[in-house]
C-alpha cells in the first residue's frame, strides 16, 4: 500500500469508528422512539390541552452547530489546523498522538525515532478552487505536506502552500511534522488563506451562515455526549492548538461567536460537572457575553435517553438513592431533576441582576410526555425552570426501504409530521399548565439508514424542501415558539444526515432543507 493510501486508510478507520458508534446509538434511539410513541399515547390520554399559541408570538429558528471535526467540511476557524488533532505515524497509517508527547496547549514536544506527526487541514468552503496558504510557526523543525496541498516555498518559521481541493468526498490535506527541536519545538502554527488577516479567528462565511438563526446550541462543540469528567482547571482555552480534543471547544470561542453574530448561545452543563465548574462557567458567560444577549442553559443532553452514558449514570444514581419507588425510569428522571435544579440555582444566582436574559431548560422526550411531568413536578423544580424543551423530530423507520421507494417515503411524511406535532402539543400543554414556555432543543428530519444510496436520494430529493415547509408551517400554527433545528452542516452518513447542508458553501439549489428554512425565515421577518 502506498504511503498516501495508508494515511487515507488509517484516517478513514479512525473516523468510521465514531460514525459506527453514532449509527448504533441513533438506531437504538429510533427503536426507543417507536416504543415510546405507543406508550406516550396511552399514558397521555386525558392530558389537558394547551390553549392556541398567542397571536402576538412568533416562531424563531435556532440551530445546533454540528461537530467541529475537519471531516465535517465546515470551516469555522481561519487557522486550518484548529479543527483537527495531531496524529502519530511510522509510515503505516495514523493513530492519535500520545498525550505524553504534547505540551499543555497541545503542541508536539518531541518526536520518537522514526515517528512523524501529521495534522489534517480543514478544506475551505466551496466554490472549490486553488488557495494560497501561508503557515507561520515558532520553534525549529521540518514540516512536509500531503494530500491536495503542496509546499510552494519555505523559510525560517514559514511555509507557502498551494491547497487545491476539488470537492471529492474522500480527499484530504495535511501538514506533517517530520522533525522538531526538543529544546525549541515547533509550535504556535497558524496556516490560513493569505486573503485573511492574522488577527481574525473565525471564517466570515461561517459567521454569515449562523447569524440568520436566533439561537446557537453548542452540544456537539462541547462534546457533551461523551459524558467526560471535567474540571475547570483542565477546560479548553483559546490557546489550545486544537478545539476538537475531548475537552471540546473553548467557552470563550462560543461566547465570541454569539457576540459576533448577535445570536443567543445555548450552553449545556456537563452531567459530571461540579458546582465550581458550573459557577465559573456562568461567571465567564456573565462577564463576556453581550449583556443584550440571552443565554439558554441545560444540564446534559437527553438524560432521558438510555443510549447516552449520562442517562445511564442518572439511572444508576437514582436507583442507588432509592428514588422513584423502584421504577428505574422514574428514578432516572428524578435524579436528573435534582442535578438540573442544582445547576440552575447556580446560574440563577449569577444572573440575579438580569434574570430576563437567562432561560433555564428542563429537557424531556417528545414522544413520552409523562417524563416531563415527572421532571417538572419533582420537589420545587418548577421554581428553577423557565422552559420545557423536547426534540420534535420527523421520524420514519427506513428499514426495508430502498432507493426505488422514494415515492412511498415522501407519501408517509405528512403522517410523520402530524405524529410528532401531536406529541409536541402534549408537552406544550404540560409546560402551559406550569406557566412555562415550550421550545425545541432539536428538530427536523430523523431519517437514518445505513444504505447511503437511499440516504443520498432522500436527502437530496427536491421534495425534502416540501417536507420542511410543511413541518415549519405546522410548528408555527400549532406551537409557535423557538425551534432549534439539528443541525448546521454535516455530510450524509450511515449515522444520519443531519445537516441543512452537506458542506460549507454548497449551492442553495442543492440543499432542499436549507432552502425551505431560508424561505420560512424570509416570510417571518
Amino acid at each position: 500500500m502506498a504511503r498516501s493510501d495508508a494515511v487515507s486508510h488509517s484516517s478513514t478507520l479512525w473516523e468510521n469508528r465514531s460514525l459506527r458508534l453514532g449509527a448504533f446509538i441513533l438506531a437504538a434511539m429510533m427503536a426507543a422512539a417507536a416504543f415510546f410513541s405507543v406508550v406516550g399515547k396511552a399514558d397521555s390520554a386525558g392530558e389537558a390541552k394547551a390553549p392556541p399559541p398567542p397571536s402576538d408570538t412568533r416562531t424563531e429558528l435556532g440551530i445546533n452547530l454540528f461537530g467541529l471535526a475537519n471531516f465535517n467540511r465546515d470551516q469555522v476557524y481561519l487557522n486550518l489546523i484548529t479543527q483537527s488533532e495531531w496524529f502519530s505515524s511510522r509510515g503505516e497509517g495514523w493513530t492519535l498522538m500520545p498525550k505524553e508527547q504534547l505540551d499543555r496547549n497541545g503542541w508536539v514536544r518531541e518526536l520518537k525515532p522514526g515517528q512523524t506527526a501529521p495534522r489534517p487541514l480543514i478544506l475551505p468552503p466551496a466554490p472549490f478552487r486553488a488557495v494560497q496558504v501561508r503557515c507561520e510557526y515558532r520553534g525549529r523543525g521540518e514540516i512536509t505536506t500531503g494530500g491536495v496541498v503542496r509546499i510552494q516555498s519555505s523559510g525560517e518559521g514559514w511555509l507557502m502552500l498551494d491547497l487545491s481541493p476539488t470537492g471529492a468526498a474522500d480527499e484530504g490535506a495535511w501538514i506533517e511534522l517530520v522533525g522538531t527541536d526538543a529544546a525549541n519545538p515547533v509550535r504556535d502554527i497558524d496556516c490560513r488563506d493569505v486573503a485573511f488577516p492574522r488577527d481574525e479567528r473565525f471564517h466570515p462565511a461561517f459567521l454569515k451562515f449562523v447569524q440568520d438563526f436566533k439561537v446557537l446550541r453548542f452540544v456537539d462543540w462541547q462534546r457533551i455526549n461523551d459524558n467526560a469528567a471535567v474540571s475547570w482547571a483542565d477546560r479548553a482555552t483559546q490557546e489550545n492548538s486544537s478545539q476538537v480534543t475531548p475537552a471540546g471547544a473553548s467557552i470563550e470561542d462560543m461566547i465570541d461567536v454569539a457576540n459576533r453574530t448577535k445570536t443567543d448561545p445555548w450552553f449545556l452543563m456537563p452531567y459530571k460537572a461540579d458546582a465550581q465548574y458550573i459557577r465559573e462557567f456562568a461567571l465567564l458567560v456573565r462577564k463576556k457575553l453581550d449583556p443584550e444577549r440571552t443565554v439558554y442553559v441545560e444540564l446534559g443532553n437527553e438524560v432521558w435517553n438510555d443510549m447516552f452514558d449520562a442517562a445511564q449514570q442518572a439511572q444508576r444514581e437514582g436507583m442507588m438513592m432509592q428514588l422513584g419507588n423502584g421504577d428505574a425510569k422514574r428514578a432516572q428522571m428524578i435524579r436528573y431533576a435534582q442535578k438540573m435544579r442544582a445547576a440552575m440555582k447556580i446560574w440563577t444566582e449569577v444572573y440575579a441582576d438580569r434574570p430576563e436574559h437567562l432561560v433555564r431548560i428542563a429537557a424531556s422526550q417528545n414522544a413520552y410526555s409523562d417524563l416531563a411531568n415527572i421532571i417538572i413536578e419533582d420537589a420545587d423544580t418548577v421554581r428553577w425552570v423557565d422552559a420545557l424543551a423536547t426534540a420534535p423530530y420527523i421520524w420514519l423507520d427506513l428499514k426495508g426501504y430502498g432507493s426505488g421507494d422514494l415515492d412511498r417515503i415522501f407519501a408517509a411524511m405528512p403522517d410523520a409530521i402530524e405524529h410528532t406535532m401531536k406529541f409536541a402539543e402534549e408537552n406544550r400543554a404540560i409546560a402551559a399548565k406550569h406557566g412555562k414556555r415550550f421550545i425545541a432543543y432539536e428538530g427536523g428530519q430523523h431519517l437514518v439508514t445505513s444504505d447511503l444510496v437511499l440516504a443520498r436520494a432522500v436527502q437530496r430529493d427536491p421534495r425534502m424542501a416540501g417536507v420542511y415547509e410543511r413541518y415549519l408551517a405546522e410548528w408555527d400554527r400549532r406551537v409557535r415558539s423557538m425551534l432549534t433545528l439539528y443541525a448546521s452542516t454535516a455530510p450524509i452518513a450511515d449515522y444520519g444526515s443531519w445537516g441543512l447542508r452537506e458542506y460549507s458553501g454548497q449551492p442553495l439549489d442543492q440543499t432542499p432543507k436549507l432552502r425551505a428554512v431560508k424561505q420560512f425565515q424570509a416570510r417571518s421577518r
